[in-house]
């Protein structure tokens, strides 16, 4: 499988209008449409293995809270089947974006929320599902009852790759949650911190021991953790 774009961080199908386009809801940019990053970078990887291991079948993927597609184009674009899900209206903004490349096959759209995902999706189970920049959108009893649930959408030998708002990000700069356990954090950020950003919701923010503890917890193990030169937290886990 040719990945196309891996390290391209000025997507070319998007204008800049739409580059800086918020997610929607006050949930912050859609950094996915700009840029793919470390994790999107190792779950492309990931799913170009799975296809040299048996070039008969495609790869499935599984892109959850996709805002404009970003990384559900870049997975397409390498020849996986891909399902994108988000809990806005993304399909006119995906199928566009498609529409300028070509692909074997655009992402398929489905609106859900990640918490209550449909029991039959599009091309599942999946060989990687990808959750970036929202499970901290949810409490952390939320999440853990949403990763539960994704576990019947990953096929034996999976992956899933997941990230979090860090806490010593510097989005816990005033953080008024700060000193509490990741199960009692909740709390919309600092004023200056959320007009930054534009992130308007309460979060949970997390530290790394916070994401293992939640991915073993929905019965996970841990491939990968790390965190980002911006202090945000990310995993790649399998069943």
């Amino acid at each position: 499988m040719i990945l196309d774009n891996r390290r391209t961080y000025n997507e070319p199908w998007l204008d800049e209008r739409t580059r800086r386009r918020p997610v929607g809801a006050g949930q912050g940019i859609d950094v996915a449409s700009q840029r793919a990053d470390d994790l999107d970078e190792r779950c492309l990887a990931f799913l170009d293995a799975r296809f040299a291991r048996n070039p008969a079948v495609r790869p499935s993927a599984l892109d959850l809270a996709c805002g404009q597609g970003g990384q559900a184009l870049r997975m397409a674009a390498g020849g996986a089947q891909v399902t994108a899900i988000d809990r806005l209206d993304q399909g006119t903004t995906l199928q566009r974006a498609a529409s300028d490349r070509a692909l074997w096959q655009p992402p398929v759209f489905v609106q859900a929320d990640f918490r209550a995902l449909p029991n039959a999706l599009p091309g599942a189970p999946y060989d990687a599902i990808i959750c970036q920049r929202a499970i901290h959108y949810v409490s952390y009893d939320e999440a853990l009852t949403a990763l539960q649930s994704w576990l019947r959408h990953l096929k034996p030998g999976g992956r899933i790759f997941l990230s979090a708002s860090g806490l010593a990000s510097e989005l816990g700069r005033g953080y008024p949650h700060w000193g509490r356990p990741v199960a009692e954090r909740w709390a919309r950020l600092a004023p200056a911190m959320a007009d930054r950003h534009d992130i308007r919701q309460p979060v949970c923010l997390y530290e790394a021991m916070d994401l293992i503890n939640l991915l073993h917890a929905a019965g996970f193990g841990i491939a990968e953790v790390f965190r980002s030169p911006f202090g945000n937290v990310k995993a790649v886990a399998f069943v």
